[in-house]
């Protein structure tokens, strides 16, 4: 109701001359509202904006104004068709602008919420409705049309204006959430009696986690991995030099990370630190603030760990954009805040609103997230930076989530900002360290978790996942009962091996393998003067470069360092390390102890430690210890399709179409430790329902 009066009072003018018309005083009131209509322009204008409905409106008026000082009778004859004419002119022009006119007039209705396609297709439906029935009056006053044929449908169109808005707002929001839990099946009774657990396939982060609390909430849980180690693209292994130190004869081992070193959302309430905190594993893994450089043949810069520094530094660099800068800075962490803010309450962890109301009131409260939050990230950064040299500053670490930036949305890139605002940490011990954690935590809550299972199938029965077809370390076959199956493994291979057609989400027949990548493991004579992450722009092309031994002197023997290179491969460069069809699991041993990949993938590392030694002149010098990783190696160790290290292109849901089954992992929330532990807790959730805003079971066994 209060937009219908807002619009009658911005379409003050042409009221006011309908009154003087029927009162027989047309040219005074043409006159008079006319004056009013450009008054209005004017102030509009000069707050820098324009309104195509009021502008016609004006059209109108003037040129009626004109009719009437002239005279002009045929044109005093039918007035009411010329406003109406100019009215429904505008109100289209509005529509083919994007810029229905009706959402001037309703946006502090709906405050925080005028950018989103919900509010602008309401407009549009609206703007629409009264484009034709301002034709209409046009047309029926030409025609002569009966009082009932001419004004009925203007009453109908006027009560619809008032009903319509609230109940497509309803509609559309209730819409919205449904289209977040797109699966509405209830949730298993994962708590009765004789109840099976719930079985997890793969021991990644993701899967962890979501054993580690659902067994906290109380319920049964196995989880199965296929490899020797937990822990998926965060676990560590040891490589030993050929020959001993020189001085002490001793074995030089050296510790090196699978993927993972940089980690977000351990800061205070941060969703990694609160679930931690939740499991009473937060001091089992102690952390250590990480230092970046960014590194060109030209300079480097040291970005500084406070916020505010950090963006007077990158000012000072691109002063050109400082202005831009500041205020790029400012919005981002405006739209990072409200991106966390719906974890108040849920050990951290940001979930969608879970009703209409509550989602119009995420908007109104945060309106530019709303507004951004679904747009490419290209876009938000071009609105504040003009020089190039600053736009890529900060999308700098777009490669820590795919190798095409330019597919980012601002909801994907934003939570990277996680390391300018809070920083990211490494666990001392290695990124096992985290996996190591939460499978402890799961065993002291009566849970279990095994190595070296592979499992074959996942069963249904009833319409709903129930069970699991498993090959044990033995090689022998069994299948294990189930009262739901998380799935926290490759969504692509999955559908095309381990689960009946239709049981995954319909969008991920359009999904494809994310980037993989290839790394060299180092292992150096002497100490390196290096901060422990490098973005190396190198002459002979780009190097991710990680020195984990600078905060974890436990990597690397004493006197040695370990330095870690990688560079991201798109999926086209990718298929050219694999073999016609590596099947599943993938069948690679032949394949990479063929001469011709050995020898390719050799040179490919030397490729990568051309690089580096542009940073580290002496590098060649000073190895003792060499392993390098392709996307062979990967598929071999991850069982990812085409050797993706970030999961697939696009995410899924949570909830799969198979009653009981749910995803965990990059699939859902993409790649990296924050995103995957968040992962993992929706998907205990979706088991468990309001399980994060619970006080948990705390079932720990005295004797774990």
């Amino acid at each position: 109701m209060k937009t219908f009066l807002r619009v009658h009072l911005g379409l003050g003018p042409m009221i006011l001359y309908l009154v003087g018309l029927w009162l027989g005083w047309a040219t005074a009131a043409a006159g008079l509202a006319a004056a009013m209509a450009l008054a209005r322009a004017l102030w509009l204008w000069r707050r820098g904006t324009w309104r195509p409905l009021e502008l016609a409106m004006l059209a109108g008026l003037a040129s009626l104004l004109a009719a009437h000082l002239l005279p002009l009778p045929l044109v005093e004859r039918h007035a009411m068709a010329v406003l109406m004419g100019w009215l429904a002119l505008g109100a289209a022009a509005s529509l083919a602008l994007g810029r229905p006119w009706t959402a001037d007039f309703s946006s502090a209705d709906y405050a925080g919420a005028t950018q989103t396609p919900l509010f602008l297709s309401m407009n549009r439906a609206i703007s629409g409705l009264w484009a034709g029935l301002f034709a209409w009056l046009a047309l029926t006053d030409v025609m002569a049309a009966p009082g009932w044929l001419h004004w009925g449908p203007l009453a109908l169109g006027s009560l619809a204006s008032v009903a319509l808005p609230p109940w497509l707002v309803r509609r559309g929001l209730a819409a919205m959430v449904r289209a977040r839990d797109p699966e509405p099946w209830p949730a298993p009774a994962l708590l009765r009696a004789g109840a099976p657990p719930v079985r997890i396939i793969g021991a990644g982060i993701g899967g962890l986690t979501a054993a580690a609390l659902l067994a906290d909430a109380g319920v049964q849980v196995s989880v199965h991995e296929q490899h020797d180690l937990l822990g998926g693209f965060a676990h560590t292994w040891v490589r030993r030099a050929r020959g001993g130190d020189p001085a002490t004869g001793e074995p030089l081992r050296f510790r090196f990370d699978s993927g993972v070193h940089d980690i977000s959302g351990w800061q205070e309430g941060g969703p990694v630190r609160a679930v931690f905190e939740r499991l009473g594993i937060a001091e089992d893994v102690p952390m250590r603030r990480l230092d970046h450089r960014f590194w060109t043949p030209e300079g480097s810069f040291d970005p500084p760990r406070d916020p505010a520094a950090h963006v007077a530094a990158l000012a000072a660099l691109h002063p050109e954009d400082a202005t831009g800068l500041r205020d790029f800075f400012a919005e981002l962490r405006m739209i990072y805040d409200a991106m966390f803010s719906t974890g108040a309450g849920r050990c951290g962890i940001p979930g969608t609103p879970a009703s209409p109301q509550a989602l119009l009131g995420f908007a109104r409260a945060h309106p530019l997230a709303v507004a951004w939050m679904p747009r490419l990230w290209d876009e938000f950064v071009t609105r504040h930076l003009r020089g190039e040299g600053a736009k890529h500053r900060v999308s700098a670490l777009a490669g820590y989530l795919t190798d095409r930036p330019e597919t980012l949305t601002v909801a994907r890139m934003v939570p990277l900002f996680g390391y300018a605002f809070h920083g990211g940490v490494y666990p001392l011990g290695g990124s096992g360290r985290l996996a190591e954690a939460l499978a402890s935590a799961i065993r002291a809550r009566g849970g279990e978790v095994h190595r070296g299972h592979e499992v074959r199938r996942i069963l249904a029965e009833g319409g709903q996942a129930s069970g699991i077809l498993l090959r044990d370390a033995s090689g022998r076959d069994q299948e294990l009962a189930a009262a739901a199956v998380v799935l926290n493994g490759d969504p692509i291979a999955a559908a095309r091996h381990l689960l009946p057609a239709g049981a995954l989400s319909p969008a991920l027949a359009a999904a494809a393998p994310a980037c993989s990548a290839f790394g060299v493991h180092l292992g150096l004579r002497g100490a390196l003067d290096l901060p422990p992450v490098l973005h190396a722009q190198t002459r002979l092309g780009p190097v991710g470069m990680v020195v984990p031994s600078v905060v974890d002197p436990s990597a690397a023997p004493p006197g040695h360092a370990t330095l870690e290179l990688l560079v991201l491969l798109s999926q086209r460069e990718a298929a050219e390390w694999m073999p016609p069809d590596p099947g599943f699991p993938p069948a690679l041993e032949a394949w990479r102890r063929s001469a011709d990949y050995r020898a390719r993938k050799a040179e490919m590392g030397e490729r990568l430690i051309a690089r580096a030694a542009e940073v580290i002149p002496d590098l060649r010098e000073r190895i003792v210890a060499r392993a390098d990783a392709s996307p062979v190696t990967f598929a071999r160790y991850a069982w990812s399709t085409g050797g993706a290290i970030y999961g697939i292109d696009h995410t899924l849901p949570t909830k799969q179409p198979l009653p009981g089954l749910v995803l965990a992992g990059a699939a859902t929330h993409g790649a990296g430790i924050e995103a995957v532990v968040i992962s993992g807790a929706l998907a205990a959730e979706a088991l468990v329902p309001g399980l994060l805003g619970r006080t948990p079971a705390r079932r720990v066994l005295a004797d774990a």
